[in-house]
């Protein structure tokens, strides 16, 4: 009995001391300069590399848009900055123009936040968690639909650990429309494990009931200066 208690503390202490390990790793992530200093308030700016597309699970609708530019900045020495989209010659899967409320015919503008965080504990990965304010659009097929998106997407981010003057970021669905591939992330400063759940994409259309909704695309960003995005 005496050696199975000692394996059980064994056992606790290499979980522990594990933990701690991934805690210190994960709190070590920073984004330096060429210069070996952690930058502050870097830009970028990019362009999609393929069709962006919005699913709404349940539904047979998808939002297509074939171009989309991005713009954004850092907020000081964080791991968080403030992005915009434009969304270009948005359509859908069943035809008709989509376009952003005030803005013009088939074209989208996105606002929000980003957050730099861990995809994997094991690999250390980067991903992006964008945060994307309450965003209203109408949908013209046949009759006007107006949708309102809201929530949170996690994509995919390379390269990392490597002074680089751009960044490839990648979002991706699951098996079924509507159903994002990422829906977990590690917290960079104190290595806790966030389900998105109800904090994910979601979609309402008419005022209905918000459902999972998924974006899918790929982008390349460009930066003002050579930078390494450590983990």
């Amino acid at each position: 009995m005496r050696r199975l208690k000692l394996l059980g503390l064994g056992l606790v202490a290499v979980f522990a001391l594990g933990a701690f390990m991934s805690t210190a790793a994960l709190g070590a992530a920073k984004v330096l300069t060429k210069a070996g200093v952690e930058s502050e308030n870097f830009k970028l700016s990019g362009n999609s590399v393929k069709e962006t597309k919005l699913t709404v699970l349940k539904s047979g609708l998808a939002v297509k848009c074939p171009e989309v530019t991005t713009e954004g900045e850092q907020t000081g020495k964080t791991l968080l900055g403030t992005f915009h989209l434009h969304w270009k010659g948005c359509t859908t899967s069943l035809g008709g123009t989509c376009t952003g409320l005030g803005d013009e015919s088939g074209l989208i503008l996105a606002l929000g936040t980003f957050h730099i965080v861990f995809d994997s504990l094991t690999t250390l990965g980067l991903g992006v968690l964008f945060l994307v304010e309450p965003l209203h659009f109408t949908c013209v097929v046949g009759l006007s639909e107006l949708l309102l998106v809201k929530g949170e997407v996690l994509c995919l981010a390379t390269p990392t650990n490597s002074l680089t003057k751009t960044i490839t970021v990648k979002c991706e669905t699951g098996p079924e429309n509507g159903d994002p591939k990422e829906t977990v992330y590690w917290n960079h400063e104190t290595g806790a494990e966030v389900k998105m759940g109800l904090e994910g994409l979601l979609t309402s259309k008419n005022g209905g009931a918000f459902e999972m909704s998924a974006q899918a695309g790929e982008g390349v960003a460009n930066l003002n200066e050579e930078l390494e995005f450590m983990a």
